[in-house]
């Protein structure tokens, strides 16, 4: 059995192995695997973001992220100024023009 490391807690160190209940001797046929069903992806809603406002932590953390998976896939992205000078418009602008094409949901209609 493969383990991630020490326990982190006492009750972690006590929790009973999950392993046995993944494993099969022989893997289920594709006839007898579950039907599985996404939920639906809600419309991304523009009006949430606050325009004019400075982004926060986790909205700068997605804006890099977003940037970083544009560069790897050799698209145009401009460079960011100051993160901590930037606001929601410029950011959503940013990612609109450097990686909207990937998520049609964030596209201006």
């Amino acid at each position: 059995m493969v383990c991630l490391g020490n326990p982190l807690t006492g009750r972690d160190a006590g929790a009973p192995l999950i392993g046995p209940v993944l494993t099969r001797d022989e893997p289920r046929g594709p006839d007898d695997w579950p039907d599985v069903d996404p939920q639906p992806v809600p419309e991304f809603d523009e009006s949430l973001i606050p325009l004019d406002a400075p982004l926060s932590p986790l909205a700068k953390v997605f804006l890099g992220g977003g940037v970083a998976l544009a560069r790897q896939l050799n698209q145009s992205v401009p460079d960011i100024p100051n993160l901590d000078e930037l606001k929601g418009r410029e950011a959503l602008a940013m990612l609109h023009e450097s990686i909207g094409h990937l998520f049609p949901g964030l596209k201006r209609s």
